[in-house]
């Protein structure tokens, strides 16, 4: 696993300092030029923080804290997302009636992925490491790297379509230890669709899919965001990822549900 943290910071790295490149492709008839960008391109992204504080029946507290950015060169596009969550319950000990805190949910992980694009900018060539440590999940750790194509289908102002395939390596550590490793085929699907001034709604599909008979990896990120003041916005939620060989009694389907508030920059 330390091979794959390795690989994926140096792809990171990689495309936070890649240099743009000369223009040497000549646009077909009827396309339009590529988006003018400064030297050092346009960054955008969002800081997302939820926090969920309970007691009474059930004593328990959980900080959800998501961030994207997005580094746009005229030739390369750049995603970078982290993510984490922490949640811990008041467990009441029936014998002593003292209340001890257990970690019920300890999750973390990031991605990179950097997307050349070719002569107009809508089709794409991609490099992406992810790696996700889940203490409590179906497997505590999961990582891969794919390299493939994508297109944009569809752009207008600020809402998007895209898709992206490609082959890669993977590797995982179940609860119990057991590592599996073997090649892959990443499918993706991300829709950015602005429902007004003020909130827009986002989808995004991605699979990963075991070639060599091995656990596969399916996963759905729903969210509305609606703007509430200035860089301020409320999010709402909805994830689902699905394993398709989980160990023991754990479930291979698990959901998340959240709201989150949302700075903008």
């Amino acid at each position: 696993m330390h091979f794959f943290k390795s690989a994926i910071c140096f792809l990171i790295g990689f495309s936070l300092f890649t240099a743009q490149a000369a223009e040497t492709d000549i646009l077909p008839d009827g396309e339009e030029p590529l988006q003018p960008f400064d030297f050092f391109g346009t960054v955008t992204g969002d800081v997302e923080l939820g926090y969920l504080y309970t007691t009474g029946n059930t004593d328990s507290f959980a900080i959800r804290l998501n961030s994207e950015l997005v580094h746009d060169l005229e030739y390369f596009r750049n995603r970078y997302q982290l993510q984490s969550l922490i949640q811990k319950n008041n467990i009441l000990d029936k014998t002593t009636g003292d209340k001890h805190r257990k970690t019920t949910a300890n999750r973390y992980g990031f991605t990179g992925q950097s997307n050349y694009k070719i002569v107009t900018g809508r089709q794409t060539i991609f490099g992406r490491g992810a790696y996700l440590h889940d203490k409590f999940g179906a497997y505590t750790e999961q990582a891969s790297l794919v390299v493939g194509y994508g297109n944009r289908l569809y752009e207008k102002q600020a809402s998007y379509l895209d898709i992206e395939t490609g082959p890669g390596f993977g590797s995982q550590e179940s609860s119990k230890g057991k590592r599996k490793s073997g090649a892959l085929w990443y499918l993706s699907a991300n829709l950015d669709f602005a429902l007004n001034e003020n909130s827009k709604f986002r989808q995004t599909l991605e699979g990963s899919m075991s070639l060599n008979s091995q656990n596969s990896v399916f996963l759905s990120r729903s969210s509305i965001t609606s703007k509430l003041i200035d860089k301020l916005s409320m999010r709402l939620n909805f994830v689902m990822k699905y394993n398709s060989q989980p160990e023991a009694k754990l479930e291979g389907l698990e959901t998340e549900t959240s709201a989150s508030i949302v700075y903008t920059f």
